[in-house]
């Protein structure tokens, strides 16, 4: 009987991982970041360890791009130097520090609405769905209707939404 759990355990860690490995596939298939040059380097390289959410995540300056990418590349991450390159020049002029720039929160992505307002996940994806299922937003007294929002860290970049 110990052996038979031994077993079933080995084969419900497999079946986890096979699971967790699938879904991580699947949202890196699924990610809606920007097309581009250096976007199919960027899932390729950086979606081995990660999800491509995950990499793009902050707003920085070519700089300290590099330096993200150096750490990577030490922690293992394995590329070409054209990729690399590519990389780098996908995540400065997508994902740099021109964070200020005008977001539309009726047409945005959950990765652009989380970066360029500095959200949550969850609460960009709150967003999203929201409009998904309500319609779309006409002004910003309607983002408060949004479970899950804090409405103050949305105020407070007012400048930064279109609708």
């Amino acid at each position: 009987m110990l052996e038979t759990d031994f077993r079933m355990s080995r084969f419900t860690q497999r079946l986890f991982l096979l699971i967790v490995g699938t879904g991580l596939c699947s949202s890196l298939a699924l990610a809606d970041l920007p097309t581009g040059p250096g976007h199919d380097e960027l899932m390729k390289v950086c979606g081995k360890c990660h999800s491509a959410e995950q990499a793009v995540s902050l707003r920085q300056s070519r700089t300290g791009w590099e330096e993200t990418v150096s750490k990577m590349v030490n922690m293992g991450a394995e590329g070409t130097d054209d990729e690399y390159e590519a990389i780098l020049g996908y995540l400065t002029k997508n994902f740099g520090p021109e964070a200020a720039r005008p977001v539309n929160v009726n047409k945005a992505t959950p990765v652009e609405i989380e970066t360029s307002l500095s959200l949550t996940r969850a609460e960009a994806a709150a967003i999203v769905q929201y409009r998904t299922d309500k319609g779309d937003f006409k002004g910003l007294d309607d983002l408060k209707n949004v479970p899950g929002l804090d409405f103050k860290k949305v105020e407070s970049k007012k400048s930064r939404i279109t609708f």
